[in-house]
């Protein structure tokens, strides 16, 4: 369990060390800007960074599932990058033609045209460091990974701090840093791992790009719907509300990221582990063990979030322009909770290569969002919005708990079930100010850990009998 833990904690450094920078940056934006231009911001940037999800085809994880049947990784590598940096080309071209009836939907301005050109470079060098930081993380060299990792908020929040200085006090210097910080950042990567880019003497090898694009492209279809499902929230406040319901939206968003810092690194860590464990044919319990961990600590972290929403609020916006965060913290951060939880289940899928399962997962799921924002969003603003894409994950965590169970792949559900319902009508009831509301929080978690005390038992058990389990 020692070892475990040691590479869980050696992959977590960078994105938790990473999201403390971007939690000081957080209370700098909220405090500078206005709600309507963080929205804007916010907005923008949620579109942007969700692009390459499309772009990469799904050859991203087709080079995770070759990795270990190839010796020479930067062939593989660049077999399997050069196809996205095409698509990515042609995007690039689509969306600077298109760049000023974009600039005027998602900016509220055609005359910022030129942001979404630049944008465009933003998304070919992501491409890129996509498939590095996979290199990376599929030789398990977690230290190095959490340290660029760290690297690119560093850059952004260096970037961001310098536009301050310049005097930028709207929503640009949010998408100028990050465009900024995230080509100083990657310029070091690039550089580091300058060998794995030189195509010199590429040869196209049809045979290796047709095998990847057979594993790739369901899962792309898969990926493209779960990218459409973080943004189905976004589109409908941007579409049928106001900047300051995406401001309120956005700021809620960056505070719930806290249970998203887990989320990041035990997905980071998880993959490759959970490969090697079925490679070689660990036993059901030491999975399920890790699920119920996982819940353990995001669903104390949901709570004391729920219980402290409005000290923190209040330490982090003095002049409550942007109070009504605390209202939808606790929904917003369910969905990362549900998202890591169902990693932990969906291994079936994975391990099966039945990657069609993964299309009806987030179809389902994409269906259940659409309806809900539809329904809630355009009456209730980000409250409809924040309920939707709970209510949506939660489908998304059970539809790939069911088809990982029918590949064989399953264990028992009872608490995560139980504990993701008390939080997800805890999040609701936290909607609006309600007599009691922290009374009924701390009574559903104090419920939430009681059903959680065979996972206490089994931290015990681990403890006083560590040969009957094996976490390396």
């Amino acid at each position: 369990m020692k070892h475990f833990i040691k590479r869980l904690a050696g992959f977590s450094l960078g994105p938790i060390l990473g999201a403390a920078i971007s939690f000081i940056l957080f209370p700098i934006f909220i405090n500078l800007l206005p709600v309507g231009e963080y929205g804007r911001a916010g907005g923008f940037q949620s579109l942007l960074v969700q692009l390459p999800t499309f772009i990469y085809l799904g050859l991203d994880q087709a080079y995770t599932r070759e990795f270990n049947h190839h010796e020479d990784k930067k062939y593989l590598i660049q077999q399997a990058m050069l196809p996205s940096l095409a698509m990515g080309a042609l995007v690039t071209l689509v969306m600077s033609f298109f760049a000023r009836p974009i600039a005027q939907w998602s900016l509220g301005n055609g005359d910022y045209y030129y942001i979404v050109i630049a944008s465009m470079g933003w998304v070919i060098i992501t491409i890129i460091e996509r498939f590095v930081q996979l290199h990376i993380r599929m030789e398990e060299r977690a230290l190095e990974y959490s340290l660029f990792t760290l690297s690119i908020k560093i850059g952004i929040f260096i970037a961001t701090l310098g536009l301050i200085f310049l005097g930028f006090r709207d929503f640009r210097v949010v998408i100028y840093g990050l465009l900024l910080g995230t080509i100083l950042a990657d310029s070091i990567l690039f550089y580091r791992y300058r060998y794995l880019l030189d195509f010199r003497g590429y040869n196209f090898d049809s045979t290796l790009i047709r095998q990847l694009f057979a594993f790739g492209l369901p899962i792309m279809m898969a990926v493209s719907l779960s990218a459409l499902l973080n943004l189905m929230d976004i589109i409908f406040l941007q579409s049928c509300s106001d900047f300051r319901n995406l401001g309120i939206y956005k700021a809620g968003s960056q505070l719930a990221a806290i249970l998203g810092i887990m989320k990041t690194a035990f997905t980071s860590f998880w993959i490759p582990t959970a490969y090697r464990w079925y490679h070689e044919e660990r036993d059901i319990k030491h999975y399920a063990y890790i699920s119920d961990l996982i819940l353990m600590f995001m669903s104390l972290i949901y709570f004391g979030l729920l219980l402290l929403k409005y000290p923190i609020t209040f330490v982090l916006n003095p002049s409550r322009e942007y109070l009504e965060l605390m209202y939808i913290v606790g929904l917003l951060a369910f969905p990362h909770l549900m998202y890591t939880l169902s990693e932990t289940t969906t291994l079936g899928i994975v391990f099966s290569k039945r990657t069609g399962y993964n299309v009806v997962v987030s179809l389902l799921s994409l269906i259940v969002s659409a309806t809900l924002n539809g329904l809630l969003t355009p009456t209730f603003g980000y409250r409809g919005a924040a309920v939707a894409s709970s209510v949506a994950y939660f489908v998304f965590y059970l539809a790939r708990t069911y088809f990982s169970w029918r590949t064989g792949f399953y264990f028992s559900q009872v608490k995560q079930l139980s504990v993701a319902t008390l939080m997800l009508i805890a999040g609701i009831m936290n909607l609006y100010e309600r007599p009691s509301i922290v009374l009924w929080t701390a009574l559903f978690a104090v419920v939430a850990l009681v059903i959680q005390i065979p996972t206490f038992k089994t931290t015990y058990q681990i403890y006083q009998a560590p040969d009957e389990w094996d976490f390396t």
